[in-house]
């Protein structure tokens, strides 16, 4: 046996009781505590990983758009690198060239980008369940009915060929439909249907299927901002 070996067990324990030993998160890397970062910024980067993840061979992408641009967080005035992970549906800030780090939805609930577009974190339910997700803002901010829109990713496992009457599927990460919501009276809807506008503003359903029907409007599409015009003007 090592006799080193007990004492290098001893160190790491000591290590975790004064909280200086760092734990996996996720398959993310380390967690870190980057106090230096969140004094300078104001945004905590507490939660995950550091390191750039390795890749996997897979096809497609994790982002709509990996690129990093410049925005705000939290209505502050300095601007940092950031980009939206659409399947992890975390904001990422690159730290290097060689480390990314994975924000805090926690601390960090507003992001505003130089191109105009702006996220913010908002709770809602799909289906009776409960989520919390950043939603972008998109039509006209100024109306008292506020719309959002949700872009994410999912990942299909690789699937393997049994047969030679079946085709081997490599792991992919495919981008879902959108999901658009309106926000009214401080509550979040999901829009997915006429029936979910007509149950929301039953006041208003027979306007609002006779609309819906008449633009031949695309839930899953930017078409929902002629629904936010549209219901603007009604109530």
């Amino acid at each position: 046996m090592n006799l080193k070996t007990p004492l290098f067990l001893l160190f790491l324990l000591s290590m975790v009781e004064n909280g200086n030993a760092q734990s996996p998160v996720s398959g993310y890397g380390f967690a870190e505590n980057n106090n230096s970062f969140q004094e300078a910024s104001g945004m905590s980067a507490t939660l995950v990983n550091i390191t750039t993840r390795e890749k996997i061979k897979t096809k497609g992408s994790e982002y709509v758009d990996e690129s990093f641009s410049e925005a705000t967080v939290n209505g502050g005035s300095q601007y940092f690198d950031l980009r939206y992970n659409n399947y992890t549906g975390f904001f990422e800030y690159k730290k290097s060239a060689t480390e990314t780090v994975s924000l805090s939805k926690e601390s960090n609930t507003a992001f505003s980008f130089k191109d105009g577009k702006t996220y913010l974190l908002k709770k809602y339910k799909v289906n009776k369940t409960e989520k919390e997700d950043y939603l972008q803002i998109i039509g006209n901010q100024d109306h008292k009915i506020k719309l959002y829109k949700l872009e994410s990713v999912e990942f299909i496992a690789y699937k393997e060929a049994l047969s030679s009457y079946q085709e081997e599927k490599l792991p992919e990460y495919k981008l879902k439909k959108p999901l658009y919501f309106l926000e009214y009276n401080n509550n979040i809807i999901s829009i997915q249907k006429s029936k979910d506008l007509e149950k929301a503003f039953p006041d208003h359903s027979k306007e609002i299927k006779k609309f819906i029907s008449q633009k031949n409007i695309d839930f899953n599409s930017d078409d929902m901002i002629l629904v936010q015009d549209f219901l603007n003007s009604i109530l």
